[in-house]
């Protein structure tokens, strides 16, 4: 409900108003809205004492065009290749190879950031993708460039390497160990927590190979006891002096967790052709729920795991197979397949990735099916065609930042047709000016101090996604200490139709912002609230499934996770394995065809597995942080590693382990649970029924 003033009508907010700004030319405005914004609520710690924007650096992507890591820095000029550094990941080799098109990972201040969201064409930078502030201290400047040749590690024919990337893996767990003092584990990579280490000599991180994890496990090793809490001190996974928050310190992570379900076994029966490699992504990241923060960090990961998987060659002289599980997702992005994180995803699992070894990746297909974080704006042909409003529910005490992505339909034409007009309307009745399909175009809110909290702004994604997005971006809520903040409360985004065409839609997505299990960051996940959409069922039950003939924008379908929309990794949806019904949350499917093309590249999930035992026993056991102990969690989350085991596997027997594989196991396998199948954008092609002997430890 508005507040009214004593005359009824809407009561305006002390201080606040809306106010066209002039192009600034960037080339992404929630790019510079976020390097404009981030300083204001950067922790005291990470900042020096002049106070800075030069102080502050960040992990990123730049996403360069027609040049060569090499040439891309030499063109920087003197002055400005001090505030960037190209991680040593990068070998010389890789830093002389001219390409079209490529997303490199750096590290860079937020003036060097922002000028190359500016005018980045005259140094061949299409976009500029943030991840998150780093602490330059744990940047090894000294770090020498990585070797090309690796030492060769030999084992069983049949072997599969299992690779995971997650967040708090405990690989110190008995589960990952094939004796007291030896483990499976052939390489651990904790990333940005400390500076660089041996053996790689890595620009940001620490890399542990097997020898040095063994080393470990003997040094903290007494009575036939691991002392766990040392080692993992030891390793650089927990410190607890600094005051950064270790998942790996808590009875249950969600990587251990994962990492058992994928390639765990009693540490008596362990074999020896499944050996495992693991990447720990930094607690900044993870907190970092919207997962912007993710991809430079998956980048630096799939780097190093890609080439350790590398090392491994079978006794017939082959390199064994290695399947990659990734259970993290996202609620944003074009979502057909173009992103950032699905051309990174095929860079390394598609079709022209390397042809000597075998790559899968297994991912969740999402929890966010019934979150509201999702619309479908379309309009009738002809006649009066009134605008669309979507509420928009911004949450008090939400202590990060919150994004809605309206993302436009394809369109060949050259200027873009003004598919939409857009206002924002914040919740004491403030309304913007208009937002159209124009480069430049975008309303700034600003406080009693001048400061910007908020920003509605349109921006055209380059190729190969090559469609504009209106973005409405938020500053925080709340705040421990003083910052710039945004109103909370039901905001109005009003979508009027211009040169949209009847058979065409917007988009539309609520980025996520809640908080993970353990973290501190007080995010609260913002969701649409439009009085049309039906959430329960005549017996109060939540509902799945959009109702036949709904008229509410707000859809379950084309919830998919963002990272799930390429056409190469296996996405794998939840089930209740009891009932054989998909999970409630289970994220659906269609998503949208990428530019030019009639189809998408997939309706859905690929296939969907076990995430829950029953509606009473919800999620599934696994192993917890510490040796020994179990725990329970669910989420699509686990039905992904779930997968991968069984991928690993079956590639052990020769099975292809891609897609088209997947989808004929799936079909086999649906006949064991009972009909009706659910509908192929939930589920796929099948529900997988993996026994519990396929699983261990844990069912």
């Amino acid at each position: 409900m508005r507040l009214k003033g004593k005359d009824g009508s809407p009561k305006r907010p002390s201080g606040l108003k809306w106010q066209g700004v002039a192009e600034r030319g960037a080339a992404s405005n929630t790019v510079d809205f976020r390097l404009g914004q981030q300083k204001n609520f950067v922790a005291r710690s990470d900042r020096e004492k002049d106070d800075s924007d030069a102080t502050i650096w960040w992990s990123a992507l730049l996403d360069l065009r027609d040049t060569s890591i090499a040439a891309f820095m030499q063109g920087l000029g003197k002055g400005l290749r001090g505030q960037i550094h190209i991680p040593t990941d990068y070998t010389p080799k890789d830093r002389e190879i001219s390409f079209d098109s490529k997303l490199v990972v750096v590290f860079a201040t937020t003036n060097l950031l922002t000028d190359l969201n500016l005018s980045g064409d005259k140094f061949n930078v299409a976009a500029v993708i943030l991840g998150a502030i780093i602490d330059p201290d744990f940047i090894n400047l000294e770090a020498k460039s990585q070797s090309t040749s690796l030492p060769i590690i030999k084992v069983p024919n049949g072997s599969v390497i299992t690779a995971v990337i997650d967040d708090g893996i405990a690989f110190g767990n008995d589960v990952f160990r094939d004796s007291l003092t030896s483990t499976r584990v052939h390489y651990a990579t904790l990333l940005p927590t400390m500076p660089g280490t041996a053996p790689g000599q890595a620009s940001v991180g620490v890399e542990l190979d097997k020898a040095q994890i063994d080393a470990l496990l003997v040094a903290n090793t007494s009575s036939m006891l691991l002392d766990e809490d040392r080692f993992y001190q030891q390793a650089g996974l927990i410190d607890y002096a600094d005051g950064t928050f270790s998942p790996t310190s808590l009875r249950r992570s969600h990587g251990t967790h994962i990492t058992a379900l994928a390639a765990g076994y009693p540490m008596d029966a362990a074999p020896d052709d499944r050996p495992i490699l693991c990447a720990i992504l930094p607690t900044r990241v993870t907190e970092d729920v919207s997962g912007g923060s993710i991809l430079p960090s998956l980048v630096l990961a799939l780097l190093r795991l890609t080439r350790q998987a590398a090392r491994f060659r079978c006794k017939d002289g082959s390199r064994p197979p290695a399947v990659f599980n990734f259970s993290y997702g996202n609620f944003g992005g074009p979502h057909d397949g173009t992103s950032p994180i699905a051309r990174v995803i095929e860079d390394y699992f598609g079709p022209e990735c390397d042809a000597d070894q075998e790559l899968r990746l297994v991912l969740p297909a999402g929890n966010g099916n019934l979150s509201r974080t999702h619309a479908m704006l379309a309009f009738d042909a002809g006649g009066s065609r009134p605008a669309k409003v979507l509420d928009f529910v911004a949450m008090p005490d939400d202590r990060t930042a919150s994004e809605v992505q309206l993302w436009m339909p394809y369109s060949a034409s050259s200027p873009l047709p003004n598919f939409v007009t857009v206002r924002a309307t914040t919740p004491d009745g403030l309304q913007s000016g208009p937002v159209d399909i124009a480069a430049g175009s975008y309303q700034s809110l600003i406080n009693q101090d001048g400061i910007e909290v908020a920003r509605l702004s349109f921006a055209f994604t380059p190729l190969p996604t090559a469609r504009g997005v209106i973005t409405l971006s938020l500053n925080p809520t709340a705040s421990l200490t003083p910052a710039p903040l945004a109103p909370s409360g039901r905001w109005e985004i009003e979508v009027t139709p211009d040169q949209i065409a009847a058979d065409e839609s917007v988009q539309v997505w609520i980025e996520r912002d809640d908080t993970l299990p353990g973290f501190r960051t007080g995010g609260r996940q913002p969701y649409f609230n439009n009085g049309d959409y039906q959430r329960f069922n005549k017996f109060g039950a939540p509902l799945a499934v959009d109702p036949p003939g709904t008229d509410s924008p707000i859809r379950r379908a084309g919830t998919l996770s963002g990272f799930a929309c390429g056409p190469s990794p296996l996405v794998i949806g939840g089930l209740t394995q009891s009932n054989g019904k998909m999970s409630d949350y289970s994220a659906a499917g269609p998503i949208t065809p990428p530019r030019g093309e009639a189809i998408p590249y997939r309706d859905g999930p690929d296939a969907s597995a076990r995430a829950d035992d029953s509606l009473v026993l919800q999620g599934v056991i696994s192993a917890g942080s510490r040796s020994g102990s179990m725990v329970r969690q669910n989420g699509t989350s686990v039905s992904a590693p779930r997968v991968a085991r069984f991928t690993v596997n079956e590639m052990a027997g020769g099975a292809d382990g891609d897609r088209a594989w997947l989808h004929i196991q799936a079909g086999l396998q649906d006949a064991n649970f009972p009909p009706p199948k659910p509908i192929a954008t939930r589920t796929g092609s099948g529900r997988m029924n993996i026994s519990v002997n396929e699983i261990s430890p844990g069912a």
